[in-house]
């Protein structure tokens, strides 16, 4: 049973012949329940505090785990991050390549467009030559007949 200050204050002691000295007593019983008393307000100061300590620890455990949880998200975002920047770079490369054997097979096929053009050209320029070779063939005989009948009709007049 839990003795209270309250307890202590209405115990009574029966008198007995050479009993102890009763204002002795009652100042002891006054100090007890005063001791008591301060014991327990102190107890009750001591559970509030701890109450309060315990709701600190709370407090600072829910904060610690949503750190926690914001430093795994940090991590996975980050993580999330590297791999996109990682893929990103990739596809750069990718199309880089793709790119350039595009401009390659474009410039390969310029250039021959260019060969063929360049043959073309030749092509004609030695039909020309030949035609123009032809030509002026002609015209040197047609001259050197008609020369050879210019110079016959003086002789004849």
């Amino acid at each position: 049973m839990a003795l209270t200050p309250v307890d202590i204050m209405h115990t009574e002691f029966n008198a007995a012949f050479k009993g102890y000295n009763r204002p002795q007593v009652d100042a002891f019983v006054q100090s007890v329940r005063q001791a008591l008393e301060d014991v327990l307000k102190e107890k009750s100061d001591l559970l509030r505090k701890i109450d309060a300590l315990q709701d600190e620890v709370d407090r600072v455990r829910k904060i610690e785990s949503a750190m926690s949880e914001a430093l795994t998200v940090a991590q996975k975002s980050a993580e999330e991050v590297r791999l996109n920047a990682h893929r990103q770079a990739e596809l750069i490369v990718q199309e880089a390549e793709q790119s350039r054997v595009k401009t390659v097979a474009e410039a390969q096929q310029e250039a021959g467009k260019y060969r063929a053009d360049i043959a073309l050209l030749q092509a004609t320029r030695d039909r020309f030559e030949a035609e123009f070779k032809g030509m002026l063939s002609s015209y040197m005989e047609w001259l050197q007949k008609h020369s050879s009948e210019e110079e016959a009709r003086s002789e004849v007049a």
